[in-house]
């Protein structure tokens, strides 16, 4: 039901309005009545209406101001000023704060009615509007969130918000009672935070992506809990993002965290807040650098890079259980782009890892781990849809490949297998789709005679340096460093 509130300084004027219609017929209620505007404003500064009528001429301000202050203090209403007495200057204010109808008392029923369900027809086609751009805006932000957006689509999605929106941009990621996050909810709305996803609030799940600086965002979070001690949510607050592309980056690292609390179930227990700088107990680890070992895909390569990784944690005297957090990253890493490993694998690994009783022990883990994927083939650990994605990717990776065109292809919602391939594959359809591209570059730098250009230009990058830009981002090195340093030594993980 939509909410209507009536303004008169005459009580009976009052009553009347109440009785001339069947409000709840129209879809309305008729939530409050007030005999002057202060009155009204009172009220309306606590709570909202869709339909206002009041009376012009009333003492201490008139309908027109009222409606005026009331705009100004950020209320939304459509409204329906009633007067004794036609004057065209009311009239010609009222149509510039957007009065739908302008009634001379006494008032006629037929006319009101009509306006009244002109009123509500437009309301209904408010909350339709406004449910389609919901939806969108959750489309998008999930979309965005795993690195499925594009530049038209975010430009898109910046001009439906209500002010100008510009990065840096902060991921939070709230968990908790359903209540709690509700007012979390409320709170990041009624401070203009645009990009919220209040969806899964009722699994007690919050997804905001802030507008601001890290710092900030952790500054205004302590004074919620001050406020509200006990804190019965946890929130993971990312790294600020400079620049919107960077958001999925920022995302990811929540993913990790989240991923650590899992397989530690007792961590993080009592800290409300969580920064993602959790993950960087030891800054001199070079676990960026494993990540592109395993993309560049050489087994000496990736050995030297877990030496050097375990190496430095024993200088360290790195304690036991950070050792294993360690070793946790770094395999949750190789499941991740290495497909060799089976669902079981997986099981069977993290198991060692938690029972692991010596840094030695680990180090040799990793060297298994690393036999094994050579002495198995890839396995099919995805689900049926997933797997059709992927043999989209790799049989038209040389194509201008997006999730929306798969999502076509497979007859099912963009967002869905959005969602779905970034949850098994723990990689977004781009990056995925990057990957294997790349893969495919290295094998063509290392069997081929063609140029750096030509080689782009085969697996689908017409942009040369963004080629080159994509290939160190994902392994390291550029594309030239790649051929003079494997081409003669490469011993492929596949």
């Amino acid at each position: 039901m939509y909410k209507a509130m009536f303004v008169d300084d005459e009580y009976m004027i009052l009553e009347g309005l109440k009785m001339i219609l069947p409000w709840r017929e129209l879809g309305f209620d008729v939530v409050y009545t007030a005999k002057n505007a202060s009155e009204a404003l009172a009220y309306l500064a606590d709570h909202a209406v869709d339909l206002l009528i009041t009376d012009i001429q009333m003492p201490e301000m008139n309908g027109i101001d009222m409606i005026e202050r009331a705009q100004r203090q950020g209320s939304h209403f459509f409204s329906i000023i009633l007067s004794g007495y036609q004057e065209f200057n009311y009239v010609k204010q009222g149509m510039a704060l957007g009065v739908r109808n302008y009634l001379v008392k006494p008032v006629n029923k037929q006319e009101l009615q009509k306006s009244v369900e002109a009123i509500a027809e437009e309301l209904a086609e408010q909350q339709q509007l406004a449910a389609e751009k919901e939806l969108y805006q959750e489309s998008s932000l999930l979309l965005w969130l795993n690195d499925e957006l594009n530049e038209s689509e975010y430009q898109h999605l910046l001009a439906l918000q209500k002010s100008d929106v510009q990065p840096p941009y902060t991921v939070l990621q709230f968990v908790g009672d359903p209540h709690a996050l509700t007012a979390i909810n409320n709170l990041c709305q009624k401070q203009g935070q645009p990009f919220i996803l209040p969806g899964k609030i009722g699994e007690g799940q919050l997804t905001v992506i802030a507008v601001g600086e890290r710092q900030r965002i952790i500054d205004l979070l302590n004074q919620v809990i001050e406020t509200n001690t006990p804190a019965s949510w946890q929130v993971i607050v990312s790294e600020t993002a400079a620049a919107w592309e960077d958001v999925y980056h920022a995302y990811e690292k929540i993913k990790q965290v989240q991923g650590l609390q899992s397989f530690y179930p007792d961590l993080f227990m009592d800290e409300p807040i969580i920064p993602v700088s959790i993950l960087e107990k030891n800054e001199d680890q070079p676990l960026l650098a494993f990540n592109k070992a395993l993309t560049i895909g050489d087994l000496k390569t990736v050995q030297a890079e877990l030496d050097d990784i375990f190496g430095t944690l024993t200088q360290a005297q790195a304690d036991p259980e950070h050792v294993r957090y360690t070793a946790f990253l770094l395999f949750n890493d190789m499941y991740r782009q290495l497909t060799a490993l089976s669902d079981e694998n997986h099981e069977v690994i993290l198991h060692k890892i938690k029972e692991a009783p010596s840094l030695a022990d680990l180090r040799e883990l990793f060297d298994d781990i690393l036999r094994l994927v050579k002495s198995q083939p890839s396995q099919k650990r995805y689900s049926e849809i997933v797997q059709k994605t992927i043999l989209l990717i790799e049989e038209g990776f040389t194509h201008d490949l997006t999730v929306k065109a798969a999502a076509e292809d497979l007859h099912v919602s963009v967002v869905y297998l959005g969602q779905l391939f970034k949850k098994e594959t723990e990689m977004s359809f781009n990056q995925y789709v990057n990957r294997v591209r790349i893969k495919q570059a290295q094998k063509l730098l290392l069997q081929t005679n063609q140029t750096v250009s030509e080689v782009g230009d085969a697996i689908g990058y017409n942009n040369t340096n963004y080629f080159s830009k994509m290939f160190k981002k994902l392994t390291g090195i550029t594309p030239k460093e790649f051929r003079d340093k494997y081409s003669q030594q490469y011993e492929s993980l596949d």
